[in-house]
């Protein structure tokens, strides 16, 4: 029931900034793409806030392991002070450049999904990213003897109190969602404040909107650092505090809602671009082109030759790992060679298998999507579909559901394939822990065909959207090795998948990493969780750039 409830948490935190940019778009015009601004501009802000605090702590103002105590006013109001600049600062920058790129974008609905961008980035990486990670590092140490983890006195009292909150009741799943709830108005009223410093044209007039949004922003996260100091096990007094600071900026951003009567009547709804304007309407829409994808994906025999390929991984990693040495020893001179190679276990036919997979698996994935968009835009299809009339986002959108369908599929087979020949081989697997591995390995390839899907429509070339697919991929993987963050990329749900691997083999998990406490699989939930944030952020930029393009 916990992990359940914290799992339904996590994924609202993800779906939530969508759903409210969504329900936005229902009611008053903004572009998608402005989301994706907005959570570029947090990005960019924490480039420079998040070393900025490492800077203040090394110097001894903010504290650190080297640093004296210090006064809690102060380190709550230094916090809040470089939150406040880095962020309204990054937010005005923005602002700034789409008045002169484009001014048609300075209206206050596209004030609104810039700030549901910004602070539903927020919520999708500190809240469903680091929530993940922080559940699967501390429930292995449920009953555990927390003395022999050798952290010092302190660090055992904090972890001792995360320990409780997390575990005490599935209840208290509930409060990383509201947080990050509040959290996404806070950022819509700071949005506001500065656009009005923008809006009139008269910067010079209407300045002073700026430096308010950094106050009321340092005030706000001040007031939540004293919170979480003070009174660290009472979550709920902590949210009613943090709701009381904003109550003046909700109070102040409805009447200005309000007083610019940009949310349009059931009568006067924005065209969605079909016959039936509805959601009903759209999704029934949705559905004609997903059927139509995977009409297509038939008829052109990519299905077939996908799942052909996927079999043959599959069947053929428990061979390879079997008659590997087998085929050492027949040839002169290498016998030798043989007799070093260690009798092949199930370990080394799983192995084996997540290794071809995410080889050959990752190349399959930039090369079939990388035609999807603008391979139809070449042969001029998309502009005639459009014109049915369909929603851009339901052309994008069904693209990339057929495409994990069809992998799904060959997921399917693969392991059918692996795990027949690997129980003949070499005798039975954990079920559970081998479908958790596929699982796990069909969310990492979606990350490449997301981009690959992302690639395909910015480009105006099928060599053009690969390459930028590839490009994006190769970046996501260098990532993976950065220092303390690498983990929690999507590359992470290659050890884990790894690590499953063994265990389903009944192979002790022996790889840096490795759960000491359970003796088991390293479970890695804030890498599952930023593989999911990265495929929707990409869809959510492949409608965004979609709807700017004239066909």
């Amino acid at each position: 029931m916990l992990i359940l409830a914290y799992s339904l948490s996590i994924l609202l935190m993800i779906l939530l900034p969508l759903v409210l940019a969504a329900w936005l778009r229902r009611i008053s015009p903004a572009a998608w793409l402005l989301l994706g601004i907005g959570s570029l501009t947090f990005i960019l802000s924490q480039v420079v806030h998040l070393p900025l605090n490492d800077w203040l702590g090394e110097i001894g103002f903010l504290p650190a392991e080297s640093a004296t105590e210090m006064p809690l006013w102060r380190t709550a109001l230094t916090l809040g002070l470089t939150a406040g600049l880095c962020e309204e600062l990054a937010r005005t920058v923005g602002y700034a450049l789409i008045q002169r790129i484009k001014p048609l974008w300075m209206r206050m609905q596209d004030s609104l999904m810039l700030g549901i961008g910004h602070g539903g980035i927020e919520s999708m990486i500190f809240g469903g990213v680091l929530t993940a990670a922080s559940l699967s590092s501390l429930l292995p140490l449920r009953g555990a003897d927390l003395s022999s983890l050798e952290l010092t006195t302190e660090q055992l009292e904090i972890l001792r109190l995360q320990l409780n909150l997390v575990t005490s009741s599935p209840w208290n799943a509930v409060f990383p969602l509201l947080e990050r709830a509040l959290a996404i108005t806070a950022h819509v009223v700071f949005s506001l404040l500065v656009w009005k410093a923008f809006a009139s044209q008269r910067l010079g007039r209407d300045w002073f909107y700026i430096p308010l949004a950094i106050i009321y922003h340092a005030a706000v996260d001040a007031a939540l650092v004293w919170g979480a100091q003070t009174v660290p096990e009472r979550v709920s007094l902590r949210m009613a505090i943090f709701a009381g600071t904003l109550l003046p900026g909700w109070i102040w951003a409805a009447w200005l809602i309000r007083r610019g009567r940009i949310l349009l009547d059931s009568d006067h709804r924005v065209s969605s671009g079909t016959l039936d304007g509805s959601l009903r309407g759209e999704l029934a829409v949705f559905w004609v082109a997903f059927l139509k994808e995977l009409r297509q994906l038939w008829r052109t025999k990519r299905l077939l030759v996908m799942s052909a390929v996927f079999l043959l991984f599959g069947m053929g990693s428990p061979l390879i790992a079997k008659f590997t040495p087998l085929a050492f020893s027949s040839i002169e001179g290498l016998d030798a060679f043989a007799e070093m190679i260690p009798e092949p276990t199930a370990g080394d036919a799983l192995a084996q298998y997540t290794k071809n997979l995410s080889q050959f698996g990752f190349l399959l994935a930039v090369l079939m999507a990388m035609g999807v968009v603008v391979g139809e835009k070449e042969r001029g299809v998309v502009a005639m579909i459009i014109s049915k009339p369909m929603p851009r986002w339901a052309f994008i959108s069904s693209k990339l559901a057929a495409q994990a369908v069809m992998y799904l599929a060959g997921f399917i087979l693969s392991g059918i394939g692996a795990y027949y020949y690997t129980l003949f081989l070499f005798g039975p697997l954990v079920l559970s822990d081998y479908t958790l591995l596929n699982g796990l390995m069909f969310m990492w390839l979606l990350v490449f065909v997301a981009f690959s899907l992302l690639g395909s429509t910015l480009a105006g070339s099928t060599a053009a959207a690969g390459g930028i697919g590839l490009g994006l991929s190769v970046i996501t993987l260098l990532a993976g090795t950065i220092p303390r963050y690498g983990a929690l990329l999507p590359g992470g749900l290659l050890s884990w998948a790894t690590q499953l691997g063994q265990r389903a083999a009944g192979v002790a998990a022996s790889m840096p990493g490795s759960a000491t406490i359970s003796g088991g699989a390293t479970t890695n939930g804030g890498a599952l969780a930023s593989a999911l944030v990265i495929i929707l952020m990409a869809l959510v930029l492949a409608i965004g750039f979609f709807e700017q393009q004239e066909l």
